[in-house]
């Protein structure tokens, strides 16, 4: 796996080095012209940028490629994780010409039956996820995401937007196709990490994602994202797609919708955005509603949110005190939602109460036999 800890770039790169092509991953769209896996470092993609992009100015990018040295060893393991974050910054002649990513590893990627061609592996994307038909899986010979599928994606969905949160990087960029995940684990891998802000970023347009409380053209926020976090979050638990997220919102699991958590999402979806919950918040939510989970799996502890180093260039990203995610998604053996929240006083009971009345009817017993004899003899 390829990481931002194991890169072996510097913060900048000459063209020259990463300009001979392997793989083409993608070809022109968006802000760049071409995705390709650099012929001399495999595994690591170079994004070729169109004349004038990005739209921030360098400064902008180069914070954003040393901030995760700035991290506690925690937030850095969950980007090396779950992030394309950019490694290096690509210059031809003095100017941006690209940028480095690592690739997604193949745990991200599938097997897929095509209607006029043998299988081929694609990446598993969240469009595969938001389905509610089984016909859709059966059709490409994948299995059906249960509930507990679900729950780890939207559970760590929460844990890499709590992390960009703390540390003011604005994503903005939610999407069907740039978050992929993982079967089995429910792990997750960010894509297009490149494009953030600090603080703010450049208004992006996001079919279905985007914030009924941002009029075109305005600057994105933290606070805008928690919108497109929640509307991702509601989108991973249900399957249930459209533009209106509120359908999605009323089909999730009804101990979870009646619960503060679903509070806190509805909270995400209608309040000004000043006001929405934290994407921090919304993850400590949904651990307390999960506390119920079987016996044996761990809550690790917080980790402090780490400073961002200032830059005279850029006005560092405001302080942001969410709570932080867990290290790793917690192991489920079984529904959390099925488990029987009073058995455990009940075996308390059954094990200390009742031998305890037991033995006190015992030593009364003893007593009165006691008291007895004296008096006979």
């Amino acid at each position: 796996m390829r990481a931002w800890s194991d890169r072996p770039f510097g913060p900048v790169t000459e063209l020259a080095e990463v300009a001979a092509a392997g793989a083409r991953i993608a070809g022109e769209n968006g802000q760049s012209t071409a995705v390709y896996e650099s012929a001399a470092h495999p595994g690591w993609l170079v994004k070729r940028y169109k004349p004038g992009s990005p739209e921030e100015p360098p400064e902008v990018l180069d914070r954003l490629i040393g901030l995760p040295a700035a991290m506690t060893p925690h937030d850095r393991a969950l980007v090396d994780e779950a992030t394309c974050w950019p490694v290096s910054r690509v210059v031809s002649d003095g100017t941006t010409a690209g940028v480095v990513l690592a690739k997604a590893p193949a745990e991200f990627s599938v097997r897929v039956h095509t209607p006029f061609g043998p299988p081929e592996s694609v990446p598993l994307s969240l469009d595969q996820l938001v389905q509610t038909g089984r016909e859709f899986y059966e059709a490409r010979d994948m299995a059906v995401p249960d509930s507990r599928e679900r729950l780890r994606v939207a559970r760590n969905v929460l844990r890499v937007a709590a992390l960009l949160e703390r540390h003011g990087v604005v994503y903005g960029d939610w999407s069907y196709a740039n978050l992929f995940w993982a079967r089995g684990t429910g792990r997750i891998f960010l894509i297009d990490m490149d494009s953030c802000g600090l603080s703010s970023r450049p208004w992006v347009e996001c079919n279905s994602w985007d914030d009924p409380a941002v009029r075109p053209g305005e600057r994105l926020t933290v606070h805008t994202d928690r919108y497109k976090v929640a509307v991702t979050v509601l989108r991973a638990l249900t399957g249930v797609r459209g533009r209106d997220p509120h359908p999605a919102l009323d089909a999730l699991d009804a101990r979870l919708r009646a619960g503060a958590f679903g509070e806190a999402l509805q909270c995400s979806l209608d309040d000004p955005p000043e006001l929405r919950p934290s994407c921090g918040e919304l993850l400590e939510l949904l651990e307390s509603d999960l506390d119920a989970r079987p016996a044996g799996t761990e809550r690790p502890p917080p980790a402090a949110p780490p400073s961002v180093p200032a830059s005279p260039s850029v006005p560092a990203p405001p302080s942001t005190a969410a709570p932080s995610s867990p290290a790793a998604a917690p192991h489920i053996e079984d529904d959390p939602f099925e488990r029987d929240p009073g058995a455990p006083g009940r075996a308390g009971l059954e094990r200390y109460v009742i031998p305890l009345i037991i033995a006190c009817l015992g030593a009364l017993a003893l007593l009165l036999v006691s008291g007895i004899v004296s008096a006979l003899l």
